[in-house]
């Protein structure tokens, strides 16, 4: 079944019965990216009112939102199955957008002040965990040479959900309130969560019907192992490979945490407006996301067939590396929207579905416990790190912070090459441990 097919169209990576539910998650991702990024916008804008100190405050409460979601995401994964895991994840979620409208519209002005940070830190931490629950279901459900066919095609129809939210935003932003823009992601996380419901039924039935397929039997998918969340941490504690995802984690957000800061800076002295910067913002998520489809449809799977998870891993820090070379010699925010939304867009359209196809070669306890802390309180722990060296170095000027960003991004180079390697290898392993399983005679032949 996981058989590369001969063709190199798009059309030739779905396999047959794998459409219909290629189409459920794609669209269940499309849905959910839509409403992110209809209020994404809003979390920029927020981001540039305030100076450097506030702006550390915040990821450091954004990373401490994180540390206290996580045990009880572990306790929600013991006690429900995945079906009902995720459902009670996302209403939470679209509760909570409701909750922000009706507090936003207080007459209060000390309401509302504190409803704006706690809205930067909650966008914050729905755009990394909403994604997170998605790709946990998906690298249990699909394997790891599934995954290169598959996972660049599902990214790209999220990435049409992020190309239709900020085209929303960049029209719209100068005539709805921020409470306005809150309303319409409840609707359609609300719609994704259908589509993730037949997801479901479709996997289940097809692994059903397939009975050499290399994934897991629907009985045991059910529901993961149930372990507390310190077993998690202690296996990456123990796993090389675990710990060499976490040290990539690190090197995409402390370089990209440094890079929001740069644009906080640079946007908040060239333009004043705040609707224009929200405006500026949509269309530079817009610009992204079609650069971004483009490369999970035309880029994504070819390069990680063709050249492997080492390459497009390497593709994003040699990206930084001349990102932070050009900025170091001109900080003008034309320079800075081209570095950002080529940054950008190489990381979701290529980095994302080769960082996800990692967890595909890990235990399923792994894929749920271990990949949540990694996705959330170590991304979020890089992004506060990220802050306090970015306020560290405030006086130092851009000039500086970049040239010294240089080595980091060499070294990342490196970090991803490694990283890479240890997948394949370990993907190799399991093959022919599968192969060799295939071909032990079965009770039936003795």
């Amino acid at each position: 079944m996981d058989e590369f097919p001969p063709k190199t169209g798009w059309k030739s990576r779905i396999l047959p019965g794998e459409g219909a539910s290629v189409c459920m998650a794609t669209t269940w991702l499309f849905f959910l990216l839509l409403g992110y990024f209809i209020i994404r916008p809003v979390r920029e804008m927020l981001g540039s009112l305030v100076g450097v100190a506030d702006l550390q405050r915040l990821f450091l409460a954004s990373f401490l939102t994180m540390l206290a979601a996580v045990p009880a995401y572990g306790a929600l994964v013991n006690w429900l199955p995945r079906r009902w895991l995720v459902r009670v994840v996302y209403h939470s979620f679209a509760l909570c957008l409701v909750g922000f409208w009706l507090v936003l519209k207080s007459e209060s002005q000390i309401v509302q002040a504190w409803a704006a940070w706690v809205l930067f830190v909650w966008i914050s931490f729905f755009g990394v965990f909403a994604t997170t629950v998605f790709w946990s279901v998906l690298t249990d459900l699909f394997s790891s040479q599934q995954a290169k066919r598959l996972f660049g095609l599902i990214a790209a129809g999220g990435t049409a959900g992020a190309v239709a939210g900020s085209l929303f935003t960049s029209q719209f932003a100068k005539y709805l309130s921020t409470e306005g823009l809150l309303l319409l992601p409840v609707l359609v996380i609300e719609a994704g969560l259908l589509c993730a419901w037949e997801l479901e039924r479709q996997t289940v039935a097809f692994k059903d019907a397939d009975a050499s397929s290399d994934d897991l039997q629907p009985t045991e998918a059910a529901r993961p192992s149930n372990s507390g969340l310190w077993n998690a941490i202690t296996h990456i504690l123990r796993s090389p490979y675990l710990q060499l995802i976490c040290l990539f984690i690190f090197f995409v957000q402390f370089c990209g945490t440094q890079m929001y800061f740069e644009q906080a800076e640079i946007v908040k002295a060239a333009l004043p407006d705040e609707s224009d910067r929200t405006q500026l913002f949509a269309y530079m998520d817009l610009a992204t996301q079609v650069l971004t489809l483009a490369a999970q449809v035309l880029l994504s799977s070819f390069l990680l067939r063709r050249f492997g998870v080492a390459v497009a891993l390497m593709i994003l820090p040699v990206i930084y590396l001349f990102s932070f070379s050009a900025l170091a010699f001109s900080s003008s925010l034309h320079v800075l929207v081209v570095a950002v939304v080529i940054g950008r867009a190489t990381g979701y359209g290529i980095t994302v579905p080769a960082r996800e196809i990692l967890f595909t070669v890990v235990r399923r306890e792994d894929k749920y416990k271990s990949k949540s802390f990694i996705d959330t309180v170590v991304l979020r722990g890089s992004d506060t790190v990220s802050a306090q060296v970015f306020g560290g170095m405030d006086g130092f000027g851009l000039r500086t912070l970049n040239l010294c960003l240089l080595p980091v991004a060499a070294v990342w180079v490196f970090v991803s090459l490694w990283l890479g390697r240890q997948q394949e290898c370990l993907a190799a392993s399991a093959k022919r441990t599968e192969d060799l399983s295939d071909q032990k005679p079965s009770e039936d032949t003795l």
